[in-house]
C-alpha cells in the first residue's frame, strides 16, 4: 500500500479501522486490538494473534508546548488479564498501528509510540495503563561526568559563552575544565583580563602559566549552533530528528548543574520564537514559529461540526519588545583595571548578565498593547536586532486562538489553515493544537491567526 493510498483510506469516513497495540514489558510484548485480527502468513511477522480486547481507541493530543498526551489503554479483562497484573509495565514502550480488518498486517502503519507509565487502574472487566510520550525520556539529566573533588557536574557549553566560570581539576597543576564537549577556542581572564595559558581543546581545558590573584573565568568557543544543537539533544537520548527548521543564528548555551534535554530544547527556542515536540512516532520536530501566508489546508463548513468553532484566547500586540541575549554566564562585582581604564564598554559587560536590544511600534489602534522582555540565547548584536524585529512585527496585530471539531482524518501541529467560516474568512492561521482519536473521523484543532 503507498502513502496516497493509505491517505486516500483515512479520507473516508465510512472505512473500517482497527487499532493495533504492542505493550511491551520485561518479559515480553503482548499483541492487542480493536478487532480480531491474524496477521497474514506471508506477513513480515506471520500468524500474529491480537486478541479483540482493547476497548477503545485512545485520544492522542500534540501541542507546540512540547507535550503530547494520551488518554488511558484500557483493555477488557474477564480474568484471563489478571497474570498480566505481575509483569513490568512501567517503562516499556507502547506501539499503536492503524489500518483495516483485512488488510495485510505490513500495510498497517504505525500511529504512534509511546511509553507505559505502568497499571493505572484494575477492576472487574478493565484492565488500564497509563501513557506518557517519549518526551519524557529528555526529562533526564545529560551525563557530563562529574568534576574532581565533589565539584559537581562538568559544566557543558554549546556555542559561543561568555564568561563562564573554571574548574580546578588538579592539584599538582593549575589545570582548569571549562566544558563537557571539546571546544575550538578558550580565552581564559583573571578579572577580566587575558592570561597566558595553554589550551587542552579536545578536553574543554586549559592550564594556567602562573597561578590567578582575583576571580577566573573563561569565554568559550563550541561548535554547535541551532542547526545542530537539536541532533546532538536528540542522540544523546536515541531519538532523531524529523525536522529542525530553526535560522543558523550562533547561540550560548551554558549549564554548570545537571541539565537536561527538555531544557535545551526550551532554552534554545525561548527567545527567537521557536517551539518543539515530538511527533506521534517520537521523531523530535523543531520549527520557528511564523506567520503563515498560503494555506495548507482549506476547511469550509461542511468540514467543520456544528456549533464547534470557538474563540478560546485573544493575545494583545505588542508595542515593544527588549530582547535581552549574549548572556554573561558569571558576572563580575570587580573588573581589572587596565579594563576599567581602556575598554569602558567590555568592563560594563562583565559587570552585567545581558545584553540588551529593543525596539518600539506604533500602535494606536491598541492603546492596551504590552511591552514585552524576553531572554534568549542568542550570541551576537546582528542576530538579537533580527529576531527582535521578526518577532515585533509578528505581533504588530491582535492575535486569536480559535477550537474547533473537524472532519478531518489527519492534521498536523505547525500546519497553516484557512478555516472559511464566519470571522475566520479569508484568513492563515498555524495549528497549535490537533486532538485524534485513530478510529474516528473528527479531529480536534486549536488554530492561532
Amino acid at each position: 500500500m503507498t502513502d496516497a493510498d493509505f491517505q486516500a483510506w483515512l479520507a473516508d469516513h465510512a472505512a473500517q479501522r482497527v487499532v493495533l497495540a504492542e505493550l511491551d514489558h520485561a518479559a515480553g510484548t503482548e499483541y492487542v486490538a480493536t478487532h480480531p485480527y491474524i496477521s497474514r502468513p506471508g506477513d513480515s511477522d506471520p500468524n500474529r494473534i491480537h486478541d479483540d480486547l482493547l476497548a477503545e481507541a485512545i485520544d492522542i493530543e500534540t501541542r507546540i508546548d512540547a507535550r503530547l498526551t494520551f488518554g488511558q489503554v484500557r483493555l477488557i479483562n474477564d480474568g484471563e488479564l489478571d497474570p498480566w497484573l505481575g509483569f513490568a509495565w512501567a517503562g516499556h514502550e507502547i506501539r499503536l498501528y492503524l489500518g483495516g480488518p483485512d488488510w495485510s498486517r505490513d500495510d498497517f502503519r504505525l500511529h504512534v509510540r509511546g511509553i507505559n507509565q505502568g497499571i493505572t487502574g484494575a477492576r472487574r472487566g478493565e484492565l488500564a495503563f497509563g501513557m506518557v510520550d517519549q518526551s519524557a525520556v529528555l526529562d533526564e539529566p545529560i551525563d557530563t561526568g562529574t568534576l574532581p573533588l565533589d565539584g559537581g557536574p562538568v559544566p557543558l557549553a554549546l556555542g559561543n559563552v561568555y564568561n563562564a566560570p573554571a574548574f580546578r581539576v588538579s592539584t599538582t597543576a593549575l589545570t582548569y575544565r571549562a566544558s563537557f564537549l571539546a571546544v575550538t577556542g578558550l580565552a581564559p581572564k583573571e578579572l577580566g583580563n587575558g592570561v597566558p595559558h595553554s589550551d587542552d581543546l579536545a578536553g574543554g581545558a586549559f592550564t594556567l602559566n602562573n597561578a590567578p590573584g582575583g576571580a577566573l573565568t573563561v569565554d568559550i568557543q563550541e561548535s554547535h549552533d541551532t542547526t545542530d544543537i537539536p541532533q546532538w539533544v536528540a542522540s544523546q537520548y536515541g531519538l532523531s530528528v524529523a525536522e529542525n527548521s530553526l535560522p543558523s543564528y550562533a547561540v550560548g548555551l551554558y549549564y554548570a548543574d545537571a541539565v537536561t534535554g527538555r531544557q535545551i530544547l526550551d532554552d534554545l527556542c525561548q527567545g527567537q520564537g521557536g517551539y518543539w515536540y515530538l511527533n506521534a512516532v517520537g521523531e523530535l520536530v523543531i520549527r520557528q514559529h511564523l506567520a503563515p501566508s498560503t494555506p495548507d489546508l482549506t476547511l469550509y463548513a461542511d468540514d467543520i461540526e456544528r456549533d464547534s468553532l470557538e474563540l478560546i484566547e485573544t493575545q494583545a500586540p505588542w508595542s515593544s519588545l527588549t530582547l535581552r541575549w549574549g548572556r554573561n554566564a558569571s558576572h563580575l562585582s570587580t573588573v581589572a583595571g587596565t579594563i576599567e581604564d581602556n575598554d569602558a564598554a567590555e568592563a560594563e559587560r562583565l559587570k552585567r548578565e545581558w545584553r540588551e536590544s529593543t525596539a518600539t511600534q506604533s500602535l494606536p489602534e491598541y492603546p492596551q498593547a504590552e511591552e514585552v522582555s524576553r531572554d534568549s540565547v542568542l550570541a551576537t548584536s546582528a542576530d538579537a536586532d533580527t529576531e527582535r524585529d521578526r518577532l515585533l512585527a509578528l505581533r504588530a496585530v491582535r492575535r486569536d486562538v480559535w477550537r474547533m471539531d473537524a472532519f478531518l482524518p489527519q492534521a498536523e501541529v505547525g500546519q497553516a489553515v484557512t478555516v472559511e467560516v464566519g470571522a475566520l474568512a479569508g484568513r492563515v492561521g498555524r495549528i497549535i493544537a490537533v486532538r485524534r482519536a485513530p478510529t474516528r473521523g473528527i479531529t480536534t484543532l486549536e488554530v492561532w491567526l
